[in-house]
């Protein structure tokens, strides 16, 4: 991702340092208590259904809480809102991992340290302009993103051995103990500062949709909140990785069309790291990068063979590296005092295009009996999508290069 010199100059911000060994370890220790949830639900049930739907639950909860909740990462102090919450969550795992905890409270339990994961991120992400000097800020968000896409793939690599191993109690105690670990470090590393837009300071009538307001109207930020919903049409091929395989006649390969997405982009954001250094210039390249995340999908229509098809895969996902530099572009250009709630809209707008654009592909495929067809549409649509897009940002940061954010 970036130089050794550069890794070491994070890693020696001790800020920098306590956020993100919390959040690598905390993100591993959430795959364990997934995997280990399900298997509970499974051997309680006996149901693939319950078990289906239990797994689908994390999806929803950061929806609803990332837009309601998020306003505490700007009104409150930001420390204060990431312990408390890493606090909260660590009670409730811990109830869930008490032996014999119905099956329902488990769940209710998992949903409510869901949604407090929102207000959690959003201070956190809100955090990092501070934490890191404007030169190194661009790495950080790069090592943050690329250390919890490892950890997500380690985690659910090693999950089922661990969980199987020491049992699914104690993969959820587990779990609980990362959260009193990251509130500890956090509470020992980042230094305390005042709310950025602290209760009764600043008298906002509109509450959340000021920041809604505000993604909508900059040129910007709306440009870049589209580039990034664009993952809704990059990730067609993963919510369509098992009839995909089929297809193929290669349904052992499953697992490596899930793998390719979050390998290609910690892979390609290294390479855009290491070949441009100029931040500016990174900026530059998010339009064409955003447009070749998708070009690729469109060759789907030509039915390609498996070793074509995790070509095609990996550049699709190298490219997607370029939300790296998009998620740095739209917190920057945010006004602080804003910068919790847009996360929390952001995160769920981004999450829904994910969810939703699968859920789609997935009834399109059945509805025209092609897998590759839907791919390659969805790629077609995201291209032009991309396209406009990528014409607006350039427009919009030609425009507003040197311009602060109006109000």
């Amino acid at each position: 991702m970036t130089s050794g010199g550069t890794i070491r100059a994070l890693v020696g911000n001790r800020e920098f340092r306590g956020m993100w060994i919390g959040s690598t370890v905390s993100t591993f220790g959430d795959q364990l208590a997934a995997v280990a949830l399900s298997l509970l639900v499974f051997e309680r049930t006996g149901s693939p259904a319950w078990t289906a739907l239990t797994w689908s639950l994390t999806l929803f909860p950061p929806l609803i809480s990332g837009p309601l909740l998020g306003w505490l990462a700007d009104r409150f102090p930001r420390r204060t809102v990431m312990v408390v919450c890493a606090w909260l969550q660590a009670a409730l795992v811990a109830l869930m991992a008490v032996p014999g905890t119905p099956l329902w409270i488990m769940i209710v339990l998992l949903v409510v340290v869901l949604m407090i994961s929102s207000p959690f991120l959003a201070a956190q992400e809100a955090s990092l302009p501070h934490v890191l000097p404007e030169k190194r800020y661009d790495d950080g968000v790069a090592l943050f993103g690329t250390s919890v896409d490892v950890a997500q793939m380690v985690g659910l690599a090693a999950a089922g051995f661990l969980v199987i191993g020491a049992g699914p109690n104690l993969a959820l105690a587990i779990d609980a103990a990362t959260f009193i670990w990251v509130a500890i470090l956090v509470q020992t590393s980042v230094k305390h500062r005042p709310a950025a837009d602290p209760l009764g300071a600043h008298r906002d009538p509109e509450g959340p949709k000021g920041a809604f307001t505000l993604l909508v109207t900059e040129p910007r930020l709306r440009s870049l909140m589209g580039m990034r919903l664009l993952a809704g049409f990059a990730m067609v091929p993963e919510g369509l990785a098992v009839p995909l395989a089929a297809s193929l006649d290669a349904i052992w390969a499953v697992g490596l069309i899930l793998a390719i997405e979050p390998a290609a982009n910690v892979l390609g954001v290294a390479v855009l790291f290491r070949l441009v250094r100029d931040p500016a210039k990174r900026e530059r390249l998010i339009g064409p990068l955003a447009i070749l995340s998708l070009a690729p999908l469109v060759m789907f229509v030509l039915h390609p063979n498996l070793t074509w098809t995790i070509a095609l895969l990996v550049i699709a996902g190298m490219a997607g590296a370029y939300h790296t530099p998009a998620r740095s572009a739209w917190m920057r250009i945010l006004p602080d005092a804003y910068r919790g709630r847009a996360y929390g809209i952001g995160r769920a707008a981004l999450r829904s295009s994910q969810g939703g654009g699968m859920a789609v592909a997935g009834v399109v495929a059945h509805s025209i009996g092609s897998v590759t067809a839907t791919i390659a549409g969805a790629g077609g649509i995201g291209l032009l999508l991309a396209t406009q897009a990528a014409v607006a940002w350039r427009r919009a940061r030609a425009r507003n290069d040197t311009k602060a954010v109006v109000i």
